[in-house]
């Protein structure tokens, strides 16, 4: 479709943030829904955005820890059998460790305790996998610095003794895992049920061997699971995920034993990050967590949040997400001949903006400029010639950046 010009009227204009970046074409996540439950507390926050950016290298990076004062990482499917350790305030990739004897097949989450670090080969998108495995990496043959290569690595082998059905169904059904976290003798899975939206908490011993596991409990997550990590304590449990193109985060403390999903709970949305696939959660504190993200609709990078902060949003009843760089009103959840909507605030006079549809092709952008004494600007972007669905709008002005979800109705 081609790009078309814009009707732009100037008004007035204040200032709100985000992120700018190049994105990955093709990216395509699934429309979830509305799928949380009522009676469970929700707050919208804002994550603090760690500058730099993640090196080009773990562009797919799809898990996070903490260990050295290094962030540890790798790669999803496709990927090489290597973790990555990157230094915490440059960003920069400081050791790859290879892992020769063991494949790269999808692999979805990392996790650790004392002695050893927990690497899941378990992604399962079609529903189809019968060689599920965690790999277990033992501490202790890792140098401080430099490159290596490592042998004689421990394999968890495991499958699901409710799944019976091996039937390949893209993306729609509930066998798939993106999420482990290590707590005392067991690694814990939580299921990304493409299907239902819920997560199924599993757990393996962490002694190799091969497995067949049962689902301990069951929890209404309201989107897809793609991370988890308990605290250093072991007292509070944080799930990531997505859910309609937003990332959200689940928490639970003041659990009993393994009790997490009957304990407080907090589910935190992030509506800043919109169509940013979120993948990689570790505790750098008690109460200080980095979550990472893909390459998506902007590159990858780490965010933060404090646990403490949170919960006193929550019980201070101030959730309500506030924005200080870009803001923006008027703009409808659902549109049909064109979108209108009132640009209030940007850090820089110069701004542009792109309509891209839900694989991340651009249909439309454009660009104006707020005079100094102007309040607010007006735009309207014509929308008559585009097929119904879902789009994603980017207000994009200096180094900040805006995504909002657009539906077409006609």
């Amino acid at each position: 479709m081609k790009l078309r010009l814009l009707t732009i009227l100037f008004f007035t204009c204040f200032y709100f943030p985000l992120f700018s970046a190049p994105v990955l074409q093709n990216l395509a996540m699934p429309d979830t829904g509305n799928m949380l439950p009522e009676y469970l507390p929700v707050i919208s926050a804002q994550a603090k955005r760690i500058n730099p950016q993640l090196p080009a290298q773990v562009a797919e990076n799809s898990g996070l820890i903490l260990w050295r004062n290094k962030l540890w990482t790798h790669n999803d499917s496709g990927g090489e059998a290597e973790i990555y350790a990157i230094d915490t305030n440059t960003g920069l990739m400081v050791q790859t460790i290879s892992l020769p004897q063991a494949e790269n097949q999808d692999w979805e989450d990392i996790s650790q305790d004392q002695d050893f670090i927990y690497l899941a080969d378990v992604g399962n998108n079609r529903g189809t996998r019968k060689n599920l495995i965690v790999y277990k990496v033992a501490k202790n043959k890792i140098p401080h610095s430099g490159d290596t290569q490592i042998s004689g690595i421990g394999t968890i082998r495991f499958s699901y003794a409710d799944q019976i059905d091996f039937e390949k169904r893209m993306n729609n059904h509930n066998f798939d895992c993106e999420a482990i976290a290590s707590y005392g003798d067991s690694i814990y899975l939580f299921t990304k049920n493409w299907e239902n939206q819920r997560t199924k908490m599993y757990a393996i011993p962490k002694i190799a061997g091969e497995y067949k596991i049962s689902p301990l409990a069951d929890f209404d997550a309201g989107g897809l699971i793609t991370a988890a990590e308990f605290s250093p304590d072991g007292s509070q449990l944080a799930l990531l995920g997505y859910a309609d193109y937003v990332s959200f985060m689940w928490l639970f403390w003041d659990y009993e034993g393994k009790n997490f999903f009957e304990a407080k709970k907090l589910r935190i949305d992030f509506p800043d990050l919109v169509f940013v696939q979120t993948e990689g959660l570790c505790f750098t504190t008690e109460q200080d967590i980095v979550f990472s993200c893909e390459e998506s609709a902007v590159p990858p990078m780490r965010f933060r949040v404090n646990t403490d902060s949170l919960k006193s949003i929550a019980f201070s009843h101030l959730g309500d997400y506030t924005a200080n760089k870009i803001q923006i009103s008027g703009i409808p959840p659902t549109t049909s001949e064109s979108i209108h909507l009132d640009i209030l605030e940007l850090p820089e006079a110069n701004f542009s903006f792109e309509l891209r549809d839900r694989r991340w092709n651009k249909l439309i952008e454009g660009s104006g400029k707020k005079k100094r004494l102007q309040r607010k600007v007006k735009l309207e972007i014509k929308t008559a010639d585009l097929e119904n669905g879902l789009y994603f709008l980017k207000i994009s002005s200096g180094e900040h950046s805006i995504i909002k979800k657009i539906k077409i109705a006609h």
